[in-house]
Parts: C-alpha cells; structure tokens; sequence
C-alpha cells in the first residue's frame, strides 16, 4: 500500500507499464509443446546438415543438398535427350555436298608464270659473265710453254666492269698490262696496274704477281675486289652483289682481295703480305 502510494506520487495518474503474464493458449497440453520442441529441433538440425547420416554425408560430398537418386535421374534425362537427338538427326534427309575448295587467286599465278627463269651465269644482282672474261682467266692460269712471240701476248693483269646496262662483266678497253710490256713500256708491272684503277668507281681485276720467297721464286693469280670510298653506292651494291658469283667462274684463285683506297693498295707490302706475309722477299723484282 505504502508502494503504491509512492508510485502515484511518482507518476501521477499515469501508472508505470507492466507486461502481462503469458496466457498459456487454450487446450495446450504439456505432450502439444514437446512435439512442436521436437519439431523446431529436427528443423534446425536439418538447416545445419546434422539432421540426419544422408544429410550430413551430401553435406561432405558437396552435393548442395541434392540426393543421388536425384543426380542419377538428370544423368538419365540428358542421355535420353541425347539419344532423341541423334535419332532426329539420323531420319534428316542428307544435305547437299561439300563444295571444293576454290582455286588460288589469279594475282599469285601471273606471278609464277610471268617471273623468267635465271639464265645461265646469271649472278643474284641479275649480272651474267661475258665469255669472254672466262677465256682471259683459263689464258692467265694455264701457263703454257709457248714461243716468246705469244708469251708476250699474255696478259700480265685486267680490269673488268660492268657494261653499260649494268647486265653484264666485260673487259675494260685499254686496262690491261701485257707481259710483253714489261721492261718496254712498263717500268714496275704493280705501280701500272695500280694507275690502271678508277679512282671514283668500282672494278674486278686479275693480277698475275711474281714474288720471290726466301725458298723458292712462284706465280700466282691475285683476285681484286676495287671499291673505293668515292664510289656511287648504286655501283658498290651492284659489284658487291656479283662478287661471289663471278669467283665461282674463276677456279683454283688463291688470293681474294678487298681494297677501298689507295691507301689499301698503294705500297707492295699490303700485296706482299696476301701473297705470303714474312715470307715475301720481293715483288715483280723489287725487295718489299
């Protein structure tokens, strides 16, 4: 009594809210709340996959909850689509056949039947080797024991260039020194054939050296290779190109050699030193 006067006081007319008792529902029995307890509990099990011994182990397979009657059940549908499809596929009336496959393109067979083949002789920059050259280096190789009238005719050294289409390697009128010369006309055979040079433009050039070693005294064919740093680069890609392909026509050459200035090729010793290096006591009669 002496409580509820203090409330009042407290609240004024407004009592304090109080929940009321749970009114348990009508006709529940005490057996009503253990099944539905029983339930609820199941229920949860399930949801956490420790319902049951199959939940829990597709729960470990992994299958998402799907029995294996189920999975087994969607094998057997999709064979049997399968199988339905290559039924209907079977009973189709066959198309029409395959056609060829269609021709090259007419561009790549002008290509083919318009390219001339290589003539013989021919060298990759297109140049061919007059006969004439062949015969001038079998002439300069084979030394034959002649009368001296013919001895004199050979030629000591050449020069050969490129015609004036650019088509061919031919002998250059008025480059060359004759074994006859020597001692006449031609003071030291080396100094002449280096003169014979052009000091602009590039050149072949067959010089037959005489040197002397500390053994004995030899001959040999010396292959020039003229290209001078002044020289159009047109002219240098063109004699560089045949190069390869005019050796090959000139057979049993020891000696190659690459000169791109006076300077390479104005002293004896730079040939001395192709022909034998230390070796080498003197050239065309003169000591280097």
């Amino acid at each position: 009594m002496e409580g509820n006067e203090k409330a009042s006081r407290f609240y004024g007319n407004h009592a304090p809210f109080t929940r009321p008792a749970a009114i348990p529902p009508q006709g529940d029995s005490g057996t009503e709340r253990r099944r539905r307890d029983s339930l609820s509990r199941q229920a949860a099990r399930l949801r956490t996959g420790r319902g049951s011994s199959s939940g829990g182990a597709l729960k470990r397979k992994g299958q998402g909850g799907a029995g294996p009657q189920f999975l087994s059940g969607l094998g057997r549908r999709a064979a049997a689509s399968r199988s339905r499809r290559g039924a209907d596929e079977a009973r189709k009336p066959p198309g029409p056949p395959r056609a060829p496959p269609p021709p090259p393109p007419p561009s790549s067979l002008r290509r083919l039947v318009l390219v001339p083949p290589r003539p013989p002789g021919a060298m990759a920059s297109g140049v061919t080797v007059c006969d004439k050259v062949i015969q001038v280096f079998n002439d300069m190789k084979v030394r034959k024991h002649a009368p001296q009238e013919e001895q004199k005719k050979r030629k000591k050294a050449v020069i050969f260039c490129l015609s004036e289409d650019k088509k061919k390697i031919i002998l250059e009128a008025g480059k060359e020194i004759l074994v006859g010369d020597l001692g006449d006309t031609v003071d030291d055979p080396y100094l002449h054939f280096v003169a014979l040079l052009p000091p602009s433009d590039c050149r072949y050039a067959l010089y037959d050296a005489t040197y002397e070693t500390k053994e004995s005294k030899k001959e040999d064919l010396v292959f020039l290779f003229w290209a001078p740093e002044s020289a159009p680069l047109k002219s240098k890609m063109i004699y560089a190109s045949s190069k390869d392909a005019l050796k090959k026509k000139f057979p049993g050459i020891k000696h190659e050699w690459q000169a791109n200035g006076l300077e390479d090729i104005k002293d004896r010793q730079s040939l001395a030193e192709k022909l034998g290096g230390n070796c080498v006591i003197s050239l065309e009669g003169k000591p280097v």
